[in-house]
């Protein structure tokens, strides 16, 4: 990306997309900076408390889809979606018509978002199967259904490849999980330099984007473009959503 690592819309290497209003006093109430961003921190608070299942599994689909690596697993979310959609499923024989048509509609819709998000985490773990079942931290991101996929796929693998070729090859060159040989790995990872799109859930404030830049106030709202491995913290924490 023309030899950047960070880039924005406004000539700096990480640089806002929305136009920021003034920090100092707001237009309508006037009231003072500091006592309009501890509002704002109490909403923003109150917003995720008020969260629905749905919209925490929304928002993990959109993230895991733009994320390089897999993430954090949402079963607590995929968990109460599914009983409510089994909840569901018993009322429609009672319904009228147009009530069961209408609750048969919210169900087929969860039920797309979770085979959504499960099948974008499939495919991610048949990417990278062998490094996420080798790294004990991407190992506590996986379900243990996931878990379990991952090393039989890792298995199912390294048994084909013995039986194609390997065999046949002398003992020292049958490992199949060597790594740092002039800089070689045979185990694939995903590139956590990618680029992607952020917005900023809540406020950060002052950000290193990178340790010979000028830090960057990053507001609620605000878009930016840079290194996944940059904002992967906050991505974890919830400060960002990927889009």
């Amino acid at each position: 990306m023309d030899n950047e690592d960070s880039l924005g819309f406004g000539g700096d290497s990480a640089t806002d997309m929305n136009a920021s209003a003034p920090d100092t006093m707001d237009i309508e109430n006037d009231a003072p900076a500091d006592e309009r961003a501890e509002t704002e921190e109490e909403e923003e608070e109150y917003e995720d408390l008020m969260e629905d299942d749905l919209t925490i599994l929304t928002r993990a689909l959109t993230n895991e889809r733009a994320a390089p690596d897999i993430l954090e697993y949402e079963g607590t979310a995929i968990e109460n979606l599914m009983e409510l959609a089994d909840f569901q499923l018993q009322r429609i024989p009672s319904q009228p018509a147009l009530v069961a048509n209408i609750l048969k509609m919210d169900v087929d819709r969860v039920k797309y978002l979770v085979r959504s998000y499960l099948r974008t985490r499939l495919y991610k773990i048949e990417q990278y199967a062998r490094h996420y079942t080798n790294d004990p931290v991407y190992r506590g991101r996986l379900s243990q259904n996931e878990l379990d996929y991952a090393s039989g796929f890792v298995e199912l693998g390294d048994k084909h490849v013995r039986r194609s070729f390997l065999d046949q090859l002398p003992p020292h060159l049958r490992d199949v999980n060597e790594s740092g040989i002039k800089g070689l790995d045979m185990v694939g990872k995903p590139d956590l330099d990618s680029a992607v799109f952020c917005k900023v859930r809540a406020n950060v404030g002052e950000f290193q984007f990178e340790a010979s830049e000028d830090p960057i106030f990053m507001k609620r709202n605000n878009i930016f473009i840079t290194r996944y491995s940059i904002i992967r913290n906050l991505l974890e924490n919830g400060k960002v959503e990927l889009i």
